[in-house]
């Protein structure tokens, strides 16, 4: 029998968050975002929230952080407490105090250009006297094992540290509640193992703490609680062991990401390997290729490899390593040192591999112009009647058909990542490349990519994914081309690839 955690409605000494059916609706939205939420958390516990894209995992953290209603405007009704302060009247900077935030871009909180100041500054803003201050940062570098870190610049930081500095700044101050949002999105394998380190400390030191979160194999060890939503409800609420303890086909039909990745299972490519390295001639060679910045600092040496019509290649590596540096120079965005390019066995100049070539960027809000998602849609194709139908297509198979009249500003995280690619599938190239496309996305959307990449593969297309999500990899890729530390990279079968990191 399923567990469901029975809701305390009667606040007790030790809940540090207490929600008594509370709703909200975003300003101008024509739905509720979370209904009748009924939540109690003690003080110490980790709680992890987790469910499809749109479920309102994030509307609820923002309940909880103060962002709602001060900074996101909309209807809250309801009672509640977040360390004993109202959720309806307290202002956010006393709630700040109280509960610390980390976002899954941690930049987009980063005030200052060091480590050291960066850590100390939520603690001015709050002005605390600067002898606690000082005392305060030397407990949090002792606890948090921040020394190595303290006197680099914040924008030399890999993702992982960055993700560091923001809970150490959280820490610093005193926070009693740690909010974060999706920490691993955009975090490489070790990155991922710090941010896992640095939970670990702090629920050790007994904080509480709350991730909104898709992947969850990494928090396994953490877990006391998941609230699992589903359009804007608290669906059930399980216990830490019992959540982790199910099937991987229980977490297939829930619609969420596994939590062993050894249980999981490689889906059959369209293709084999044989059967595409078989055919004449590659579609795209590349011979010798080397890339840097300034005159001595080289990202990759001597690169060589040759991908096929129908493949699909993942790019694999730390952060920083050049993963993007090479795509932009595949397609054309960027110079290399040294090498050469050919598509179809004829050398491909720049403006060539532009024209043939299609772009996913990591942080989608840069590539969007149109103010309606259909509108976005279109741009740049000719006979658009027969475009929107194709459109129409797209935006109904990603589940964004409702939101076709809607600005892009105002879709949800995954909701733009899916209408980046839904947009990347309207136009013909010989070559797609797409950086984290899978970043912020459920399992059930997360297999949707992987499907349409394998059809546009199918297309006669070679497709480049840049990704640090292993499930996605496991299900997608034909090949990997792996960035090693020495400044190389190596094509491998996918087999290769797993033995490396499961």
């Amino acid at each position: 029998m399923i567990y469901i955690e029975k809701i305390i409605l009667q606040e007790e000494k030790n809940d540090v968050i207490h929600l008594e059916h509370v709703y909200f609706t975003y300003e101008g939205s024509h739905k509720e975002n979370l209904t009748d939420i009924n939540l109690s958390i003690e003080q110490g516990e980790f709680i992890v929230i987790t469910g499809e894209s749109g479920c309102g995992k994030t509307t609820l953290t923002r309940c909880i952080n103060g962002l709602i209603p001060s900074f996101y405007k909309g209807e809250l009704k309801g009672k509640g407490t977040v360390c004993k302060q109202n959720i309806t009247s307290e202002s956010i900077k006393e709630r700040s105090y109280k509960v610390g935030s980390v976002f899954q871009d941690p930049r987009s909180q980063f005030f200052t250009m060091h480590v050291k100041t960066e850590i100390s500054f939520p603690s001015e803003n709050h002005g605390i006297h600067t002898d606690k201050i000082q005392k305060s940062i030397s407990k949090t570098v002792d606890n948090l094992k921040l020394l190595p870190l303290m006197e680099r610049k914040i924008f030399d930081l890999s993702s992982g540290e960055k993700q560091k500095v923001a809970l150490a700044s959280v820490y610093a101050l005193g926070s009693e509640v740690y909010v974060l949002d999706e920490p691993s999105a955009n975090l490489d394998d070790e990155g991922t193992r710090q941010l896992y380190d640095i939970l670990k400390i702090l629920k050790e030191k007994g904080c509480t703490i709350i991730v909104s979160e898709h992947k969850l194999y990494y928090l396994k060890n953490l877990i006391d609680r998941v609230i699992y939503m589903r359009e804007g409800r608290i669906q059930e609420i399980f216990k830490g062991e019992i959540f982790i303890s199910r099937s991987p086909d229980w977490f297939h039909k829930k619609g969420l990401r596994q939590v062993d990745l050894k249980q999981l299972k490689t889906m059959k490519s369209q293709y084999q390997f044989d059967d595409l390295y078989n055919q004449s001639s590659p579609l795209l060679r590349v011979r010798e290729l080397s890339f840097g910045y300034g005159r001595d600092r080289l990202l990759w040496n001597n690169i060589s490899f040759e991908s096929y019509a129908g493949e699909v290649v993942g790019i694999v590596g730390r952060n920083g390593i050049g993963k993007s540096s090479l795509v932009k120079v595949l397609m054309g965005l960027s110079s290399p040192k040294q090498g050469r390019i050919l598509l179809n066995e004829k050398t491909a100049n720049k403006r060539k591999r532009i024209k043939n070539s299609s772009y996913v960027m990591q942080d989608v809000d840069y590539q969007f112009f149109a103010p309606s998602v259909m509108e976005e849609m279109l741009v740049g194709l000719n006979d658009l009647g027969e475009e929107k139908e194709r459109a129409n297509k797209y935006l109904k198979y990603f589940q964004l058909d409702e939101w076709k009249d809607c600005h892009p500003a105002t879709l949800s995280g995954g909701q733009k990542q899916r209408l980046a690619i839904a947009i990347a599938c309207m136009h013909n190239t010989n070559l797609l490349f797409l950086d984290e496309p899978t970043s912020g996305l459920d399992a059930a959307n997360m297999n949707k990519v992987s499907h349409i990449i394998r059809k546009l593969a199918k297309e006669n297309r070679s497709i480049f994914v840049i990704t640090h999500d292993y499930e996605f990899a496991l299900q997608t890729f034909d090949s990997i081309l792996y960035f090693n530390d020495e400044n190389t990279v190596t094509k491998m079968s996918l087999e290769e690839y797993l033995s490396k990191i499961i």
